[in-house]
């Protein structure tokens, strides 16, 4: 829910200085507040729930730390409501906000947060928040999650649980045909809409290859297979999730991932997601080119980024013939760190990624046929990619050490 106009009008606290530094009178802790983006968006939610919705002031707390509610829990949380007991000399968590700065995207992390906050605090309701969107959910016990609403409740309808669920409908992912997927208007058409899946300086036949392959990414109907190697072990296909992965230089890659619970070959979880993404010709005014990566990613709580950066107009190979067949190569170079360096741990640990002159072969499809995520094809070549991410991840953690 866009809640630019309902924010207009709220007004934020006094300003004063102190120590050189502008600060809020924050009239909730009842003290001097550092003004940050995130703190305005977290004083101005606070207000309209108050003000629009009922929420009365002493029921509206800040900066929660969650130990005043679980013993040794980190995090503090930003927004609570709580209702009175009938007695009214206690007062529960109702309603957990997490407030992100105006730059945040609301992803699937964001959400996750907020329900682990949840979940700490025994609440009914989540509700996240960039002081430009609000999305507002109810925690049901019959479906055992929480329900995105239509509408963001007030006080009372919060307190007394009165709200109706919206009718849920499964997307259904409309698939190109073989022959949609090179008509070049088409996918254009397709890649414009929302996030750019393949860069204007990309050749159609990989423009075409890389929406077939991004089709099966997200075409939840086809599950990756459960797989154990020696370099890790496929626990569960998480499915799609919207999230927003950054590279070391700074690069934003928002959008719809694949994701999979994993443990690496350590035995420690791990949930590494993959997408395709057409990159911006104008990064930071500097001038390249547009191209199209694959992105492979992986959650490190609060550094999650990007494991791998693959430039598929530099290295993939349309190889001729009948099966028309696509080889997956890589050279290896992460950042600064020698090319050797990854051959080394790819040669020592891999299990389906070979070495060779050529570089680090990650593995073939064949695109003679719409891809499925369960075809034999697809599906070495994702676990392949599951196994490079993670063992880039693990030469880097071994330098930092």
């Amino acid at each position: 829910m866009n809640i630019a106009k309902l924010l207009k009008d709220i007004e934020l606290p006094a300003v004063y200085q102190r120590e050189g530094k502008d600060c809020y009178y924050d009239t909730y802790r009842k003290k001097l507040i550092e003004i940050t983006p995130e703190e305005t968006v977290r004083q101005k939610i606070a207000a309209l729930f108050e003000q629009k919705y009922g929420v009365p002031k002493d029921m509206i707390s800040l900066e929660v730390p969650l130990t005043h509610y679980a013993t040794g829990v980190a995090g503090r949380a930003d927004i609570v409501i709580h209702e009175p007991s009938e007695d009214g000399k206690t007062k529960y968590p109702v309603t957990i906000i997490e407030c992100k700065n105006e730059e945040i995207l609301l992803t699937d992390k964001v959400v996750d947060q907020a329900i682990r906050y949840c979940d700490v605090l025994g609440g009914n309701y989540i509700a996240i928040t960039n002081g430009l969107e609000l999305r507002f959910a109810a925690y049901d016990e019959e479906l055992n999650s929480y329900v995105f609403l239509d509408e963001i409740l007030s006080f009372d309808q919060m307190v007394n649980k009165e709200y109706i669920l919206p009718e849920m409908k499964e997307e259904e992912l409309l698939r190109f045909t073989l022959e949609e997927l090179n008509n070049q208007e088409l996918i254009l058409e397709y890649n414009n809409a929302d996030t750019w899946i393949f860069g204007a300086d990309t050749d159609d036949r990989l423009r075409s290859f890389a929406i077939n392959l991004y089709q099966a990414f997200i075409d939840t109907t086809h599950k990756l297979p459960l797989i154990k190697r020696n370099s890790f072990e496929l626990v569960e296909d998480i499915g799609r999730r919207f999230m927003d992965y950054s590279n070391a230089g700074g690069g934003h890659y928002d959008g719809i991932y694949r994701a999979f619970l994993v443990k690496d070959r350590f035995g420690e979880p791990q949930i590494v997601s993959m997408s395709i993404f057409g990159t911006d010709a104008d990064f930071r005014g500097e001038k390249r080119g547009s191209y199209t990566s694959l992105i492979v990613s992986i959650d490190r709580f609060k550094t999650s980024h990007n494991s791998l950066q693959y430039n598929m107009d530099k290295y993939v190979q349309f190889i001729p013939g009948e099966k028309s067949e696509v080889q997956f190569f890589h050279n290896g170079l992460i950042g600064n760190f020698k090319s050797a360096d990854v051959m080394d741990i790819v040669k020592r640990n891999g299990h389906g990624l070979k070495v060779s002159s050529e570089g680090i072969k990650i593995g073939k499809v064949y695109n003679n046929k719409l891809m499925y995520i369960d075809d034999e094809d697809v599906s070495e070549l994702v676990y392949n990619l599951i196994e490079y991410g993670l063992l880039r991840e693990e030469l880097r953690r071994l330098k930092k050490q």
